[in-house]
This record gives C-alpha cells, sequence and structure tokens, in this order.
C-alpha cells in the first residue's frame, strides 16, 4: 500500500508526485503511456509556469530543451495587429521532453511508477482507497493507497467514476501538430482569430512551431473527407494572407484535442484530489494549461501534507484546496472568455486594438493576471477591461 497513489504522469502528476516525494511520502504514478511521450498541446509555458518550474528545481534542465519567448501577437479580424510584449519570461518547450523531464525528476526524489491503465476505483464505503489497475500483460490488480490523485487529464477516469464530472458546454477542437516551413519565427506566440476560431502558431525554435487550427465541431465534422485541406483553408482565411500552410510541412503524425471543455462539481471527494486539467479545463487560447498544472500540484501537495501531519485537520486541508481551486478557474474562466469575446468581435477587437496602443499598460495586467503575477480579477479593474471597452 501506498501512502498516494497518483493517476497521470503529465505536469501535473508528476509535480505532485515530485512534491510528495521529496516530503518522504511513499507516492506510486500509474501511467498507461511510455514515456517519452509525444503530446503537443500545452507547449507554452507562460511566466507563471517558469517560476514554477524554477521553485520544482527544474527550470534550467527545461531551458536547455526550450525556446525563449518574447511576446503575444493578436491578429483579430478586422483590426490591425496587436504585439504584446511578455512582460516576464516565457519559454516554448515540446511536452515530450517537459513531461520526461518532471517524470525524471519524480522519480529521482523516490516516486514509483507503475506501466498501467486505471480500470476503477477501489472505496471503502463513500470512500476512495485505491485503484484497479490493469497492467500491459491484461492482468487486474489492486493498488491501495491512503489517497488517490487525478492527475489524468480533461477526460479523467478518476473524476468520472467519483462522479465529479459536469456537464459543460461544447468545446471546440484543435486539430494540428509540429510543422517546419512557416519562414520567419520571431519569438512571438500568433494568434490569428475570428468567427469563433484562431490559428495559433507557437515558435518551439527557429524553424520549428506548435501550430493549431482551433474551430467548432460542427466545422471539423466537414473536413471528414480531407482534415489537411480543411486545416490549410481554415488557417488561410484565418490569416489574411499573413500566414498559411502554403510552404509549411508536418514534422510527425497529426493530432486532434477536443472537445476542449472539462468541467467537475468539485476538485475533492473523500479519499481522493484532482489537480490539473482533470480538475477543469480552461479552453487552450489563452495557454494557462501548464502553469495551472503546476501550481494546481503545489496547492494539491501542500493540502495532502497537511492531511498527513494533522489528521484531525484532514477535511479543512482538502477543503482549502478545493475552495482555492474552485474559485481561481472561476475567475481564468471569466477572463478567458472576456479575452476572447474582446478579440473576437470585430468592433470590440478594434476598439481594444487601439487602446493597447495607448494604454499598453493594460495589456501587461492582462498577461500578468494570466501567467499568474497578479490575481485573475485583477484584470477586471476598470483601468484593464474597462479601460479596454471604454
Amino acid at each position: 500500500m501506498s501512502d498516494v497513489v497518483v493517476v497521470g504522469a503529465g505536469p501535473a502528476g508528476s509535480a505532485t508526485a515530485l512534491l510528495l516525494a521529496r516530503a518522504g511520502i511513499d507516492v506510486t504514478i500509474v501511467e498507461r503511456a511510455q514515456f517519452p511521450r509525444r503530446k503537443v498541446c500545452g507547449e507554452y509555458l507562460n511566466g507563471g509556469a517558469v517560476d514554477a518550474l524554477d521553485r520544482l528545481g527544474v527550470l534550467d534542465a527545461v531551458r536547455g530543451r526550450a525556446h525563449a519567448l518574447r511576446g503575444v501577437r493578436l491578429v483579430p479580424e478586422g483590426a490591425p495587429p496587436v504585439v504584446l510584449p511578455f512582460p516576464r519570461p516565457a519559454l516554448a518547450c515540446a511536452r515530450e521532453g517537459l513531461d520526461a523531464l518532471l517524470l525524471d525528476a519524480a522519480l529521482a526524489a523516490g516516486a514509483t511508477l507503475e506501466r498501467a491503465r486505471v480500470d476503477d476505483l477501489i472505496r471503502d464505503g463513500a470512500r476512495c482507497v485505491g485503484v484497479r489497475v490493469r497492467t500491459d500483460d491484461g492482468t487486474l490488480a489492486d493498488r491501495h493507497a491512503r489517497v488517490v490523485v487525478g492527475a489524468d487529464g480533461s477526460g479523467s477516469v478518476v473524476a468520472r467514476k467519483l462522479g465529479l464530472t459536469a456537464r459543460s458546454k461544447r468545446g471546440r477542437y484543435a486539430v494540428g501538430g509540429h510543422y517546419r516551413g512557416f519562414g520567419t519565427l520571431d519569438g512571438c506566440v500568433e494568434m490569428y482569430v475570428g468567427g469563433g476560431a484562431y490559428f495559433a502558431i507557437n515558435p518551439l525554435d527557429a524553424e520549428r512551431a506548435n501550430v493549431m487550427v482551433v474551430v467548432p465541431k460542427e466545422r471539423l465534422a466537414r473536413w471528414s473527407a480531407d482534415v489537411d485541406a480543411g486545416m490549410g483553408g481554415a488557417a488561410a482565411a484565418l490569416g489574411r494572407g499573413a500566414r498559411s500552410f502554403a510552404e509549411a510541412s508536418r514534422v510527425g503524425a497529426r493530432v486532434s484535442v477536443g472537445p476542449l471543455a472539462h468541467a467537475v462539481r468539485a476538485p475533492v471527494a473523500p479519499g481522493a484530489v484532482l489537480v490539473g486539467d482533470a480538475a477543469g479545463f480552461l479552453d487552450p487560447f489563452t495557454g494557462q494549461g501548464v502553469f495551472l498544472a503546476l501550481i494546481g500540484a503545489e496547492r494539491a501537495a501542500a493540502a495532502i501534507l497537511a492531511a498527513f501531519e494533522t489528521p484531525m485537520r484532514a477535511s479543512q486541508a482538502y477543503a482549502g484546496y478545493a475552495r482555492w481551486r474552485t474559485a481561481d478557474l472561476a475567475w481564468r474562466r471569466r477572463l478567458c472568455r472576456s479575452v476572447a469575446l474582446l478579440i473576437d468581435v470585430s468592433p470590440l477587437a478594434r476598439r481594444a486594438a487601439s487602446r493597447l496602443a495607448r494604454f499598453p499598460g493594460a495589456g501587461t495586467t492582462l498577461l500578468e493576471a494570466l501567467a499568474g503575477a497578479i490575481p485573475p480579477e485583477r484584470a477586471f479593474r476598470l483601468d484593464v477591461l474597462g479601460r479596454l471597452l471604454a
């Protein structure tokens, strides 16, 4: 029996396991994929994610595999482009390298890895006391633990088996991968937006980029006969002559992700804690995924350690984590929707572009809120969103 079983070895799971193992907790990570694995989403590390990696002690190793980013270039429909410089260092790093580094750090700290798939949870009454796994040879086995951490992404088996998954609005779908041939990549994340869709280019180095086209499900369905042609047409329309797939070539397989929506009724249950995307998913447009995974891991690990240290106050420790996660995610969802509305509606986009040129501090505050340097609610002050819309 382990103290903690962590389901999922992505950034949220590995960071949680790393922090717990360093504190002397017996941790087992259950992951069905073989690492290093290819995972194209979430390859932008904002300033908050960079700071979190530094606190974990892995930033130097990540920097060795990463590419520095200097800002974001927004190109809304019907409005001039706007470049927002990042107020703090940000990076782009292929998830294949980032995830492997975090998992290796967790294992070096003393965590144990088991290659297996979680089929079910083990319960003692209303309490989760472990997971039932299916190993590579098909054998079913029980893995008991004092706490189960669900870090298994937006399709979380742990959240579903706990009955915590909530109905969410239909999300958009992302299609793309790694590409070469986009010409000059100047260290800006490029976002071409319009009509409820966007075309994003995140430079991984001087030649390669993580490229995604994000569209509603209905539009994706119309591409079924030729997905590449559909992607190319959407990118050309959104890029409006500045960018397209005309000279680009894909490196590796095309990937599809979606729906980009996942909500839970609560991020904790007796004997279980959800972290990362398993605890609630944000549309990746604002690039907060890895940051939220890492900061959530810090908060979840702190709650677990507090509960183990003082069992009589365990419920307060987990309730504190739940309150933080619920409130923070609610504000961040509002911020995502506000930013999307601001740049996806042409009259608002034109106004915002003009205002950002006059009041660059408002753009800096938005980026700081998205990166976790300041609370997300600060972005809703009159001198930020109000100034862009007034």
